[in-house]
């Protein structure tokens, strides 16, 4: 691997870190202060989308910011697992997005007012399965674009 393309994997990694440290300490919090936040992240979308979120509520609200999270996680693991080995991974990004979904649900028990939900593991899968899927498509639509050059180019020499 080149180094341009060591940096650029290294990068990507980095960011999944970081989704992973924000997803935990997201997790980490009590349930009280974790329906505050939830509340006044709400409360800054109910001034955009004031109709939409009290037609979807409070628990319906949580669910899909429980799926972005995951939608966002296997982005960023679908591009890492790219960067570092060239090739479309779609399994493993599903699976690494899944097993951390599950070992935060586990943390989840230890933390006051929190608890393990099956029903979360399914809304962050379902996140997980989205992500990948617009990141599979998003990686054929760019390799359909560059062959397109190529072939362009290769026609005007």
């Amino acid at each position: 691997m080149k180094k341009k393309q060591k940096a650029i994997a290294a990068v990507s990694w980095f960011l999944v870190a970081v989704c992973m440290a924000v997803i935990f300490a997201l997790s980490h919090q009590p349930s009280e202060e974790s329906g505050e936040l939830s509340m006044a992240v709400m409360g800054f979308f109910a001034k955009i989308f004031t109709a939409f979120i009290e037609f979807i509520g409070h628990e319906t609200f949580r669910s899909i910011a429980h799926a972005l999270e995951y939608c966002g996680l296997s982005l960023l693991l679908f591009n890492a697992l790219y960067q570092t080995t060239l090739k479309p991974r779609i399994i493993l990004p599903f699976a690494i997005s899944v097993f951390y979904s599950l070992t935060d649900e586990i943390h989840q028990i230890f933390i006051d007012g929190r608890a393990f939900q099956l029903t979360d593991l399914a809304v962050d899968a379902l996140g997980s399965i989205i992500g990948i899927a617009t990141s599979y498509v998003i990686y054929r639509f760019i390799n359909y674009i560059i062959s397109r050059r190529r072939g362009n180019r290769l026609e005007k020499e």
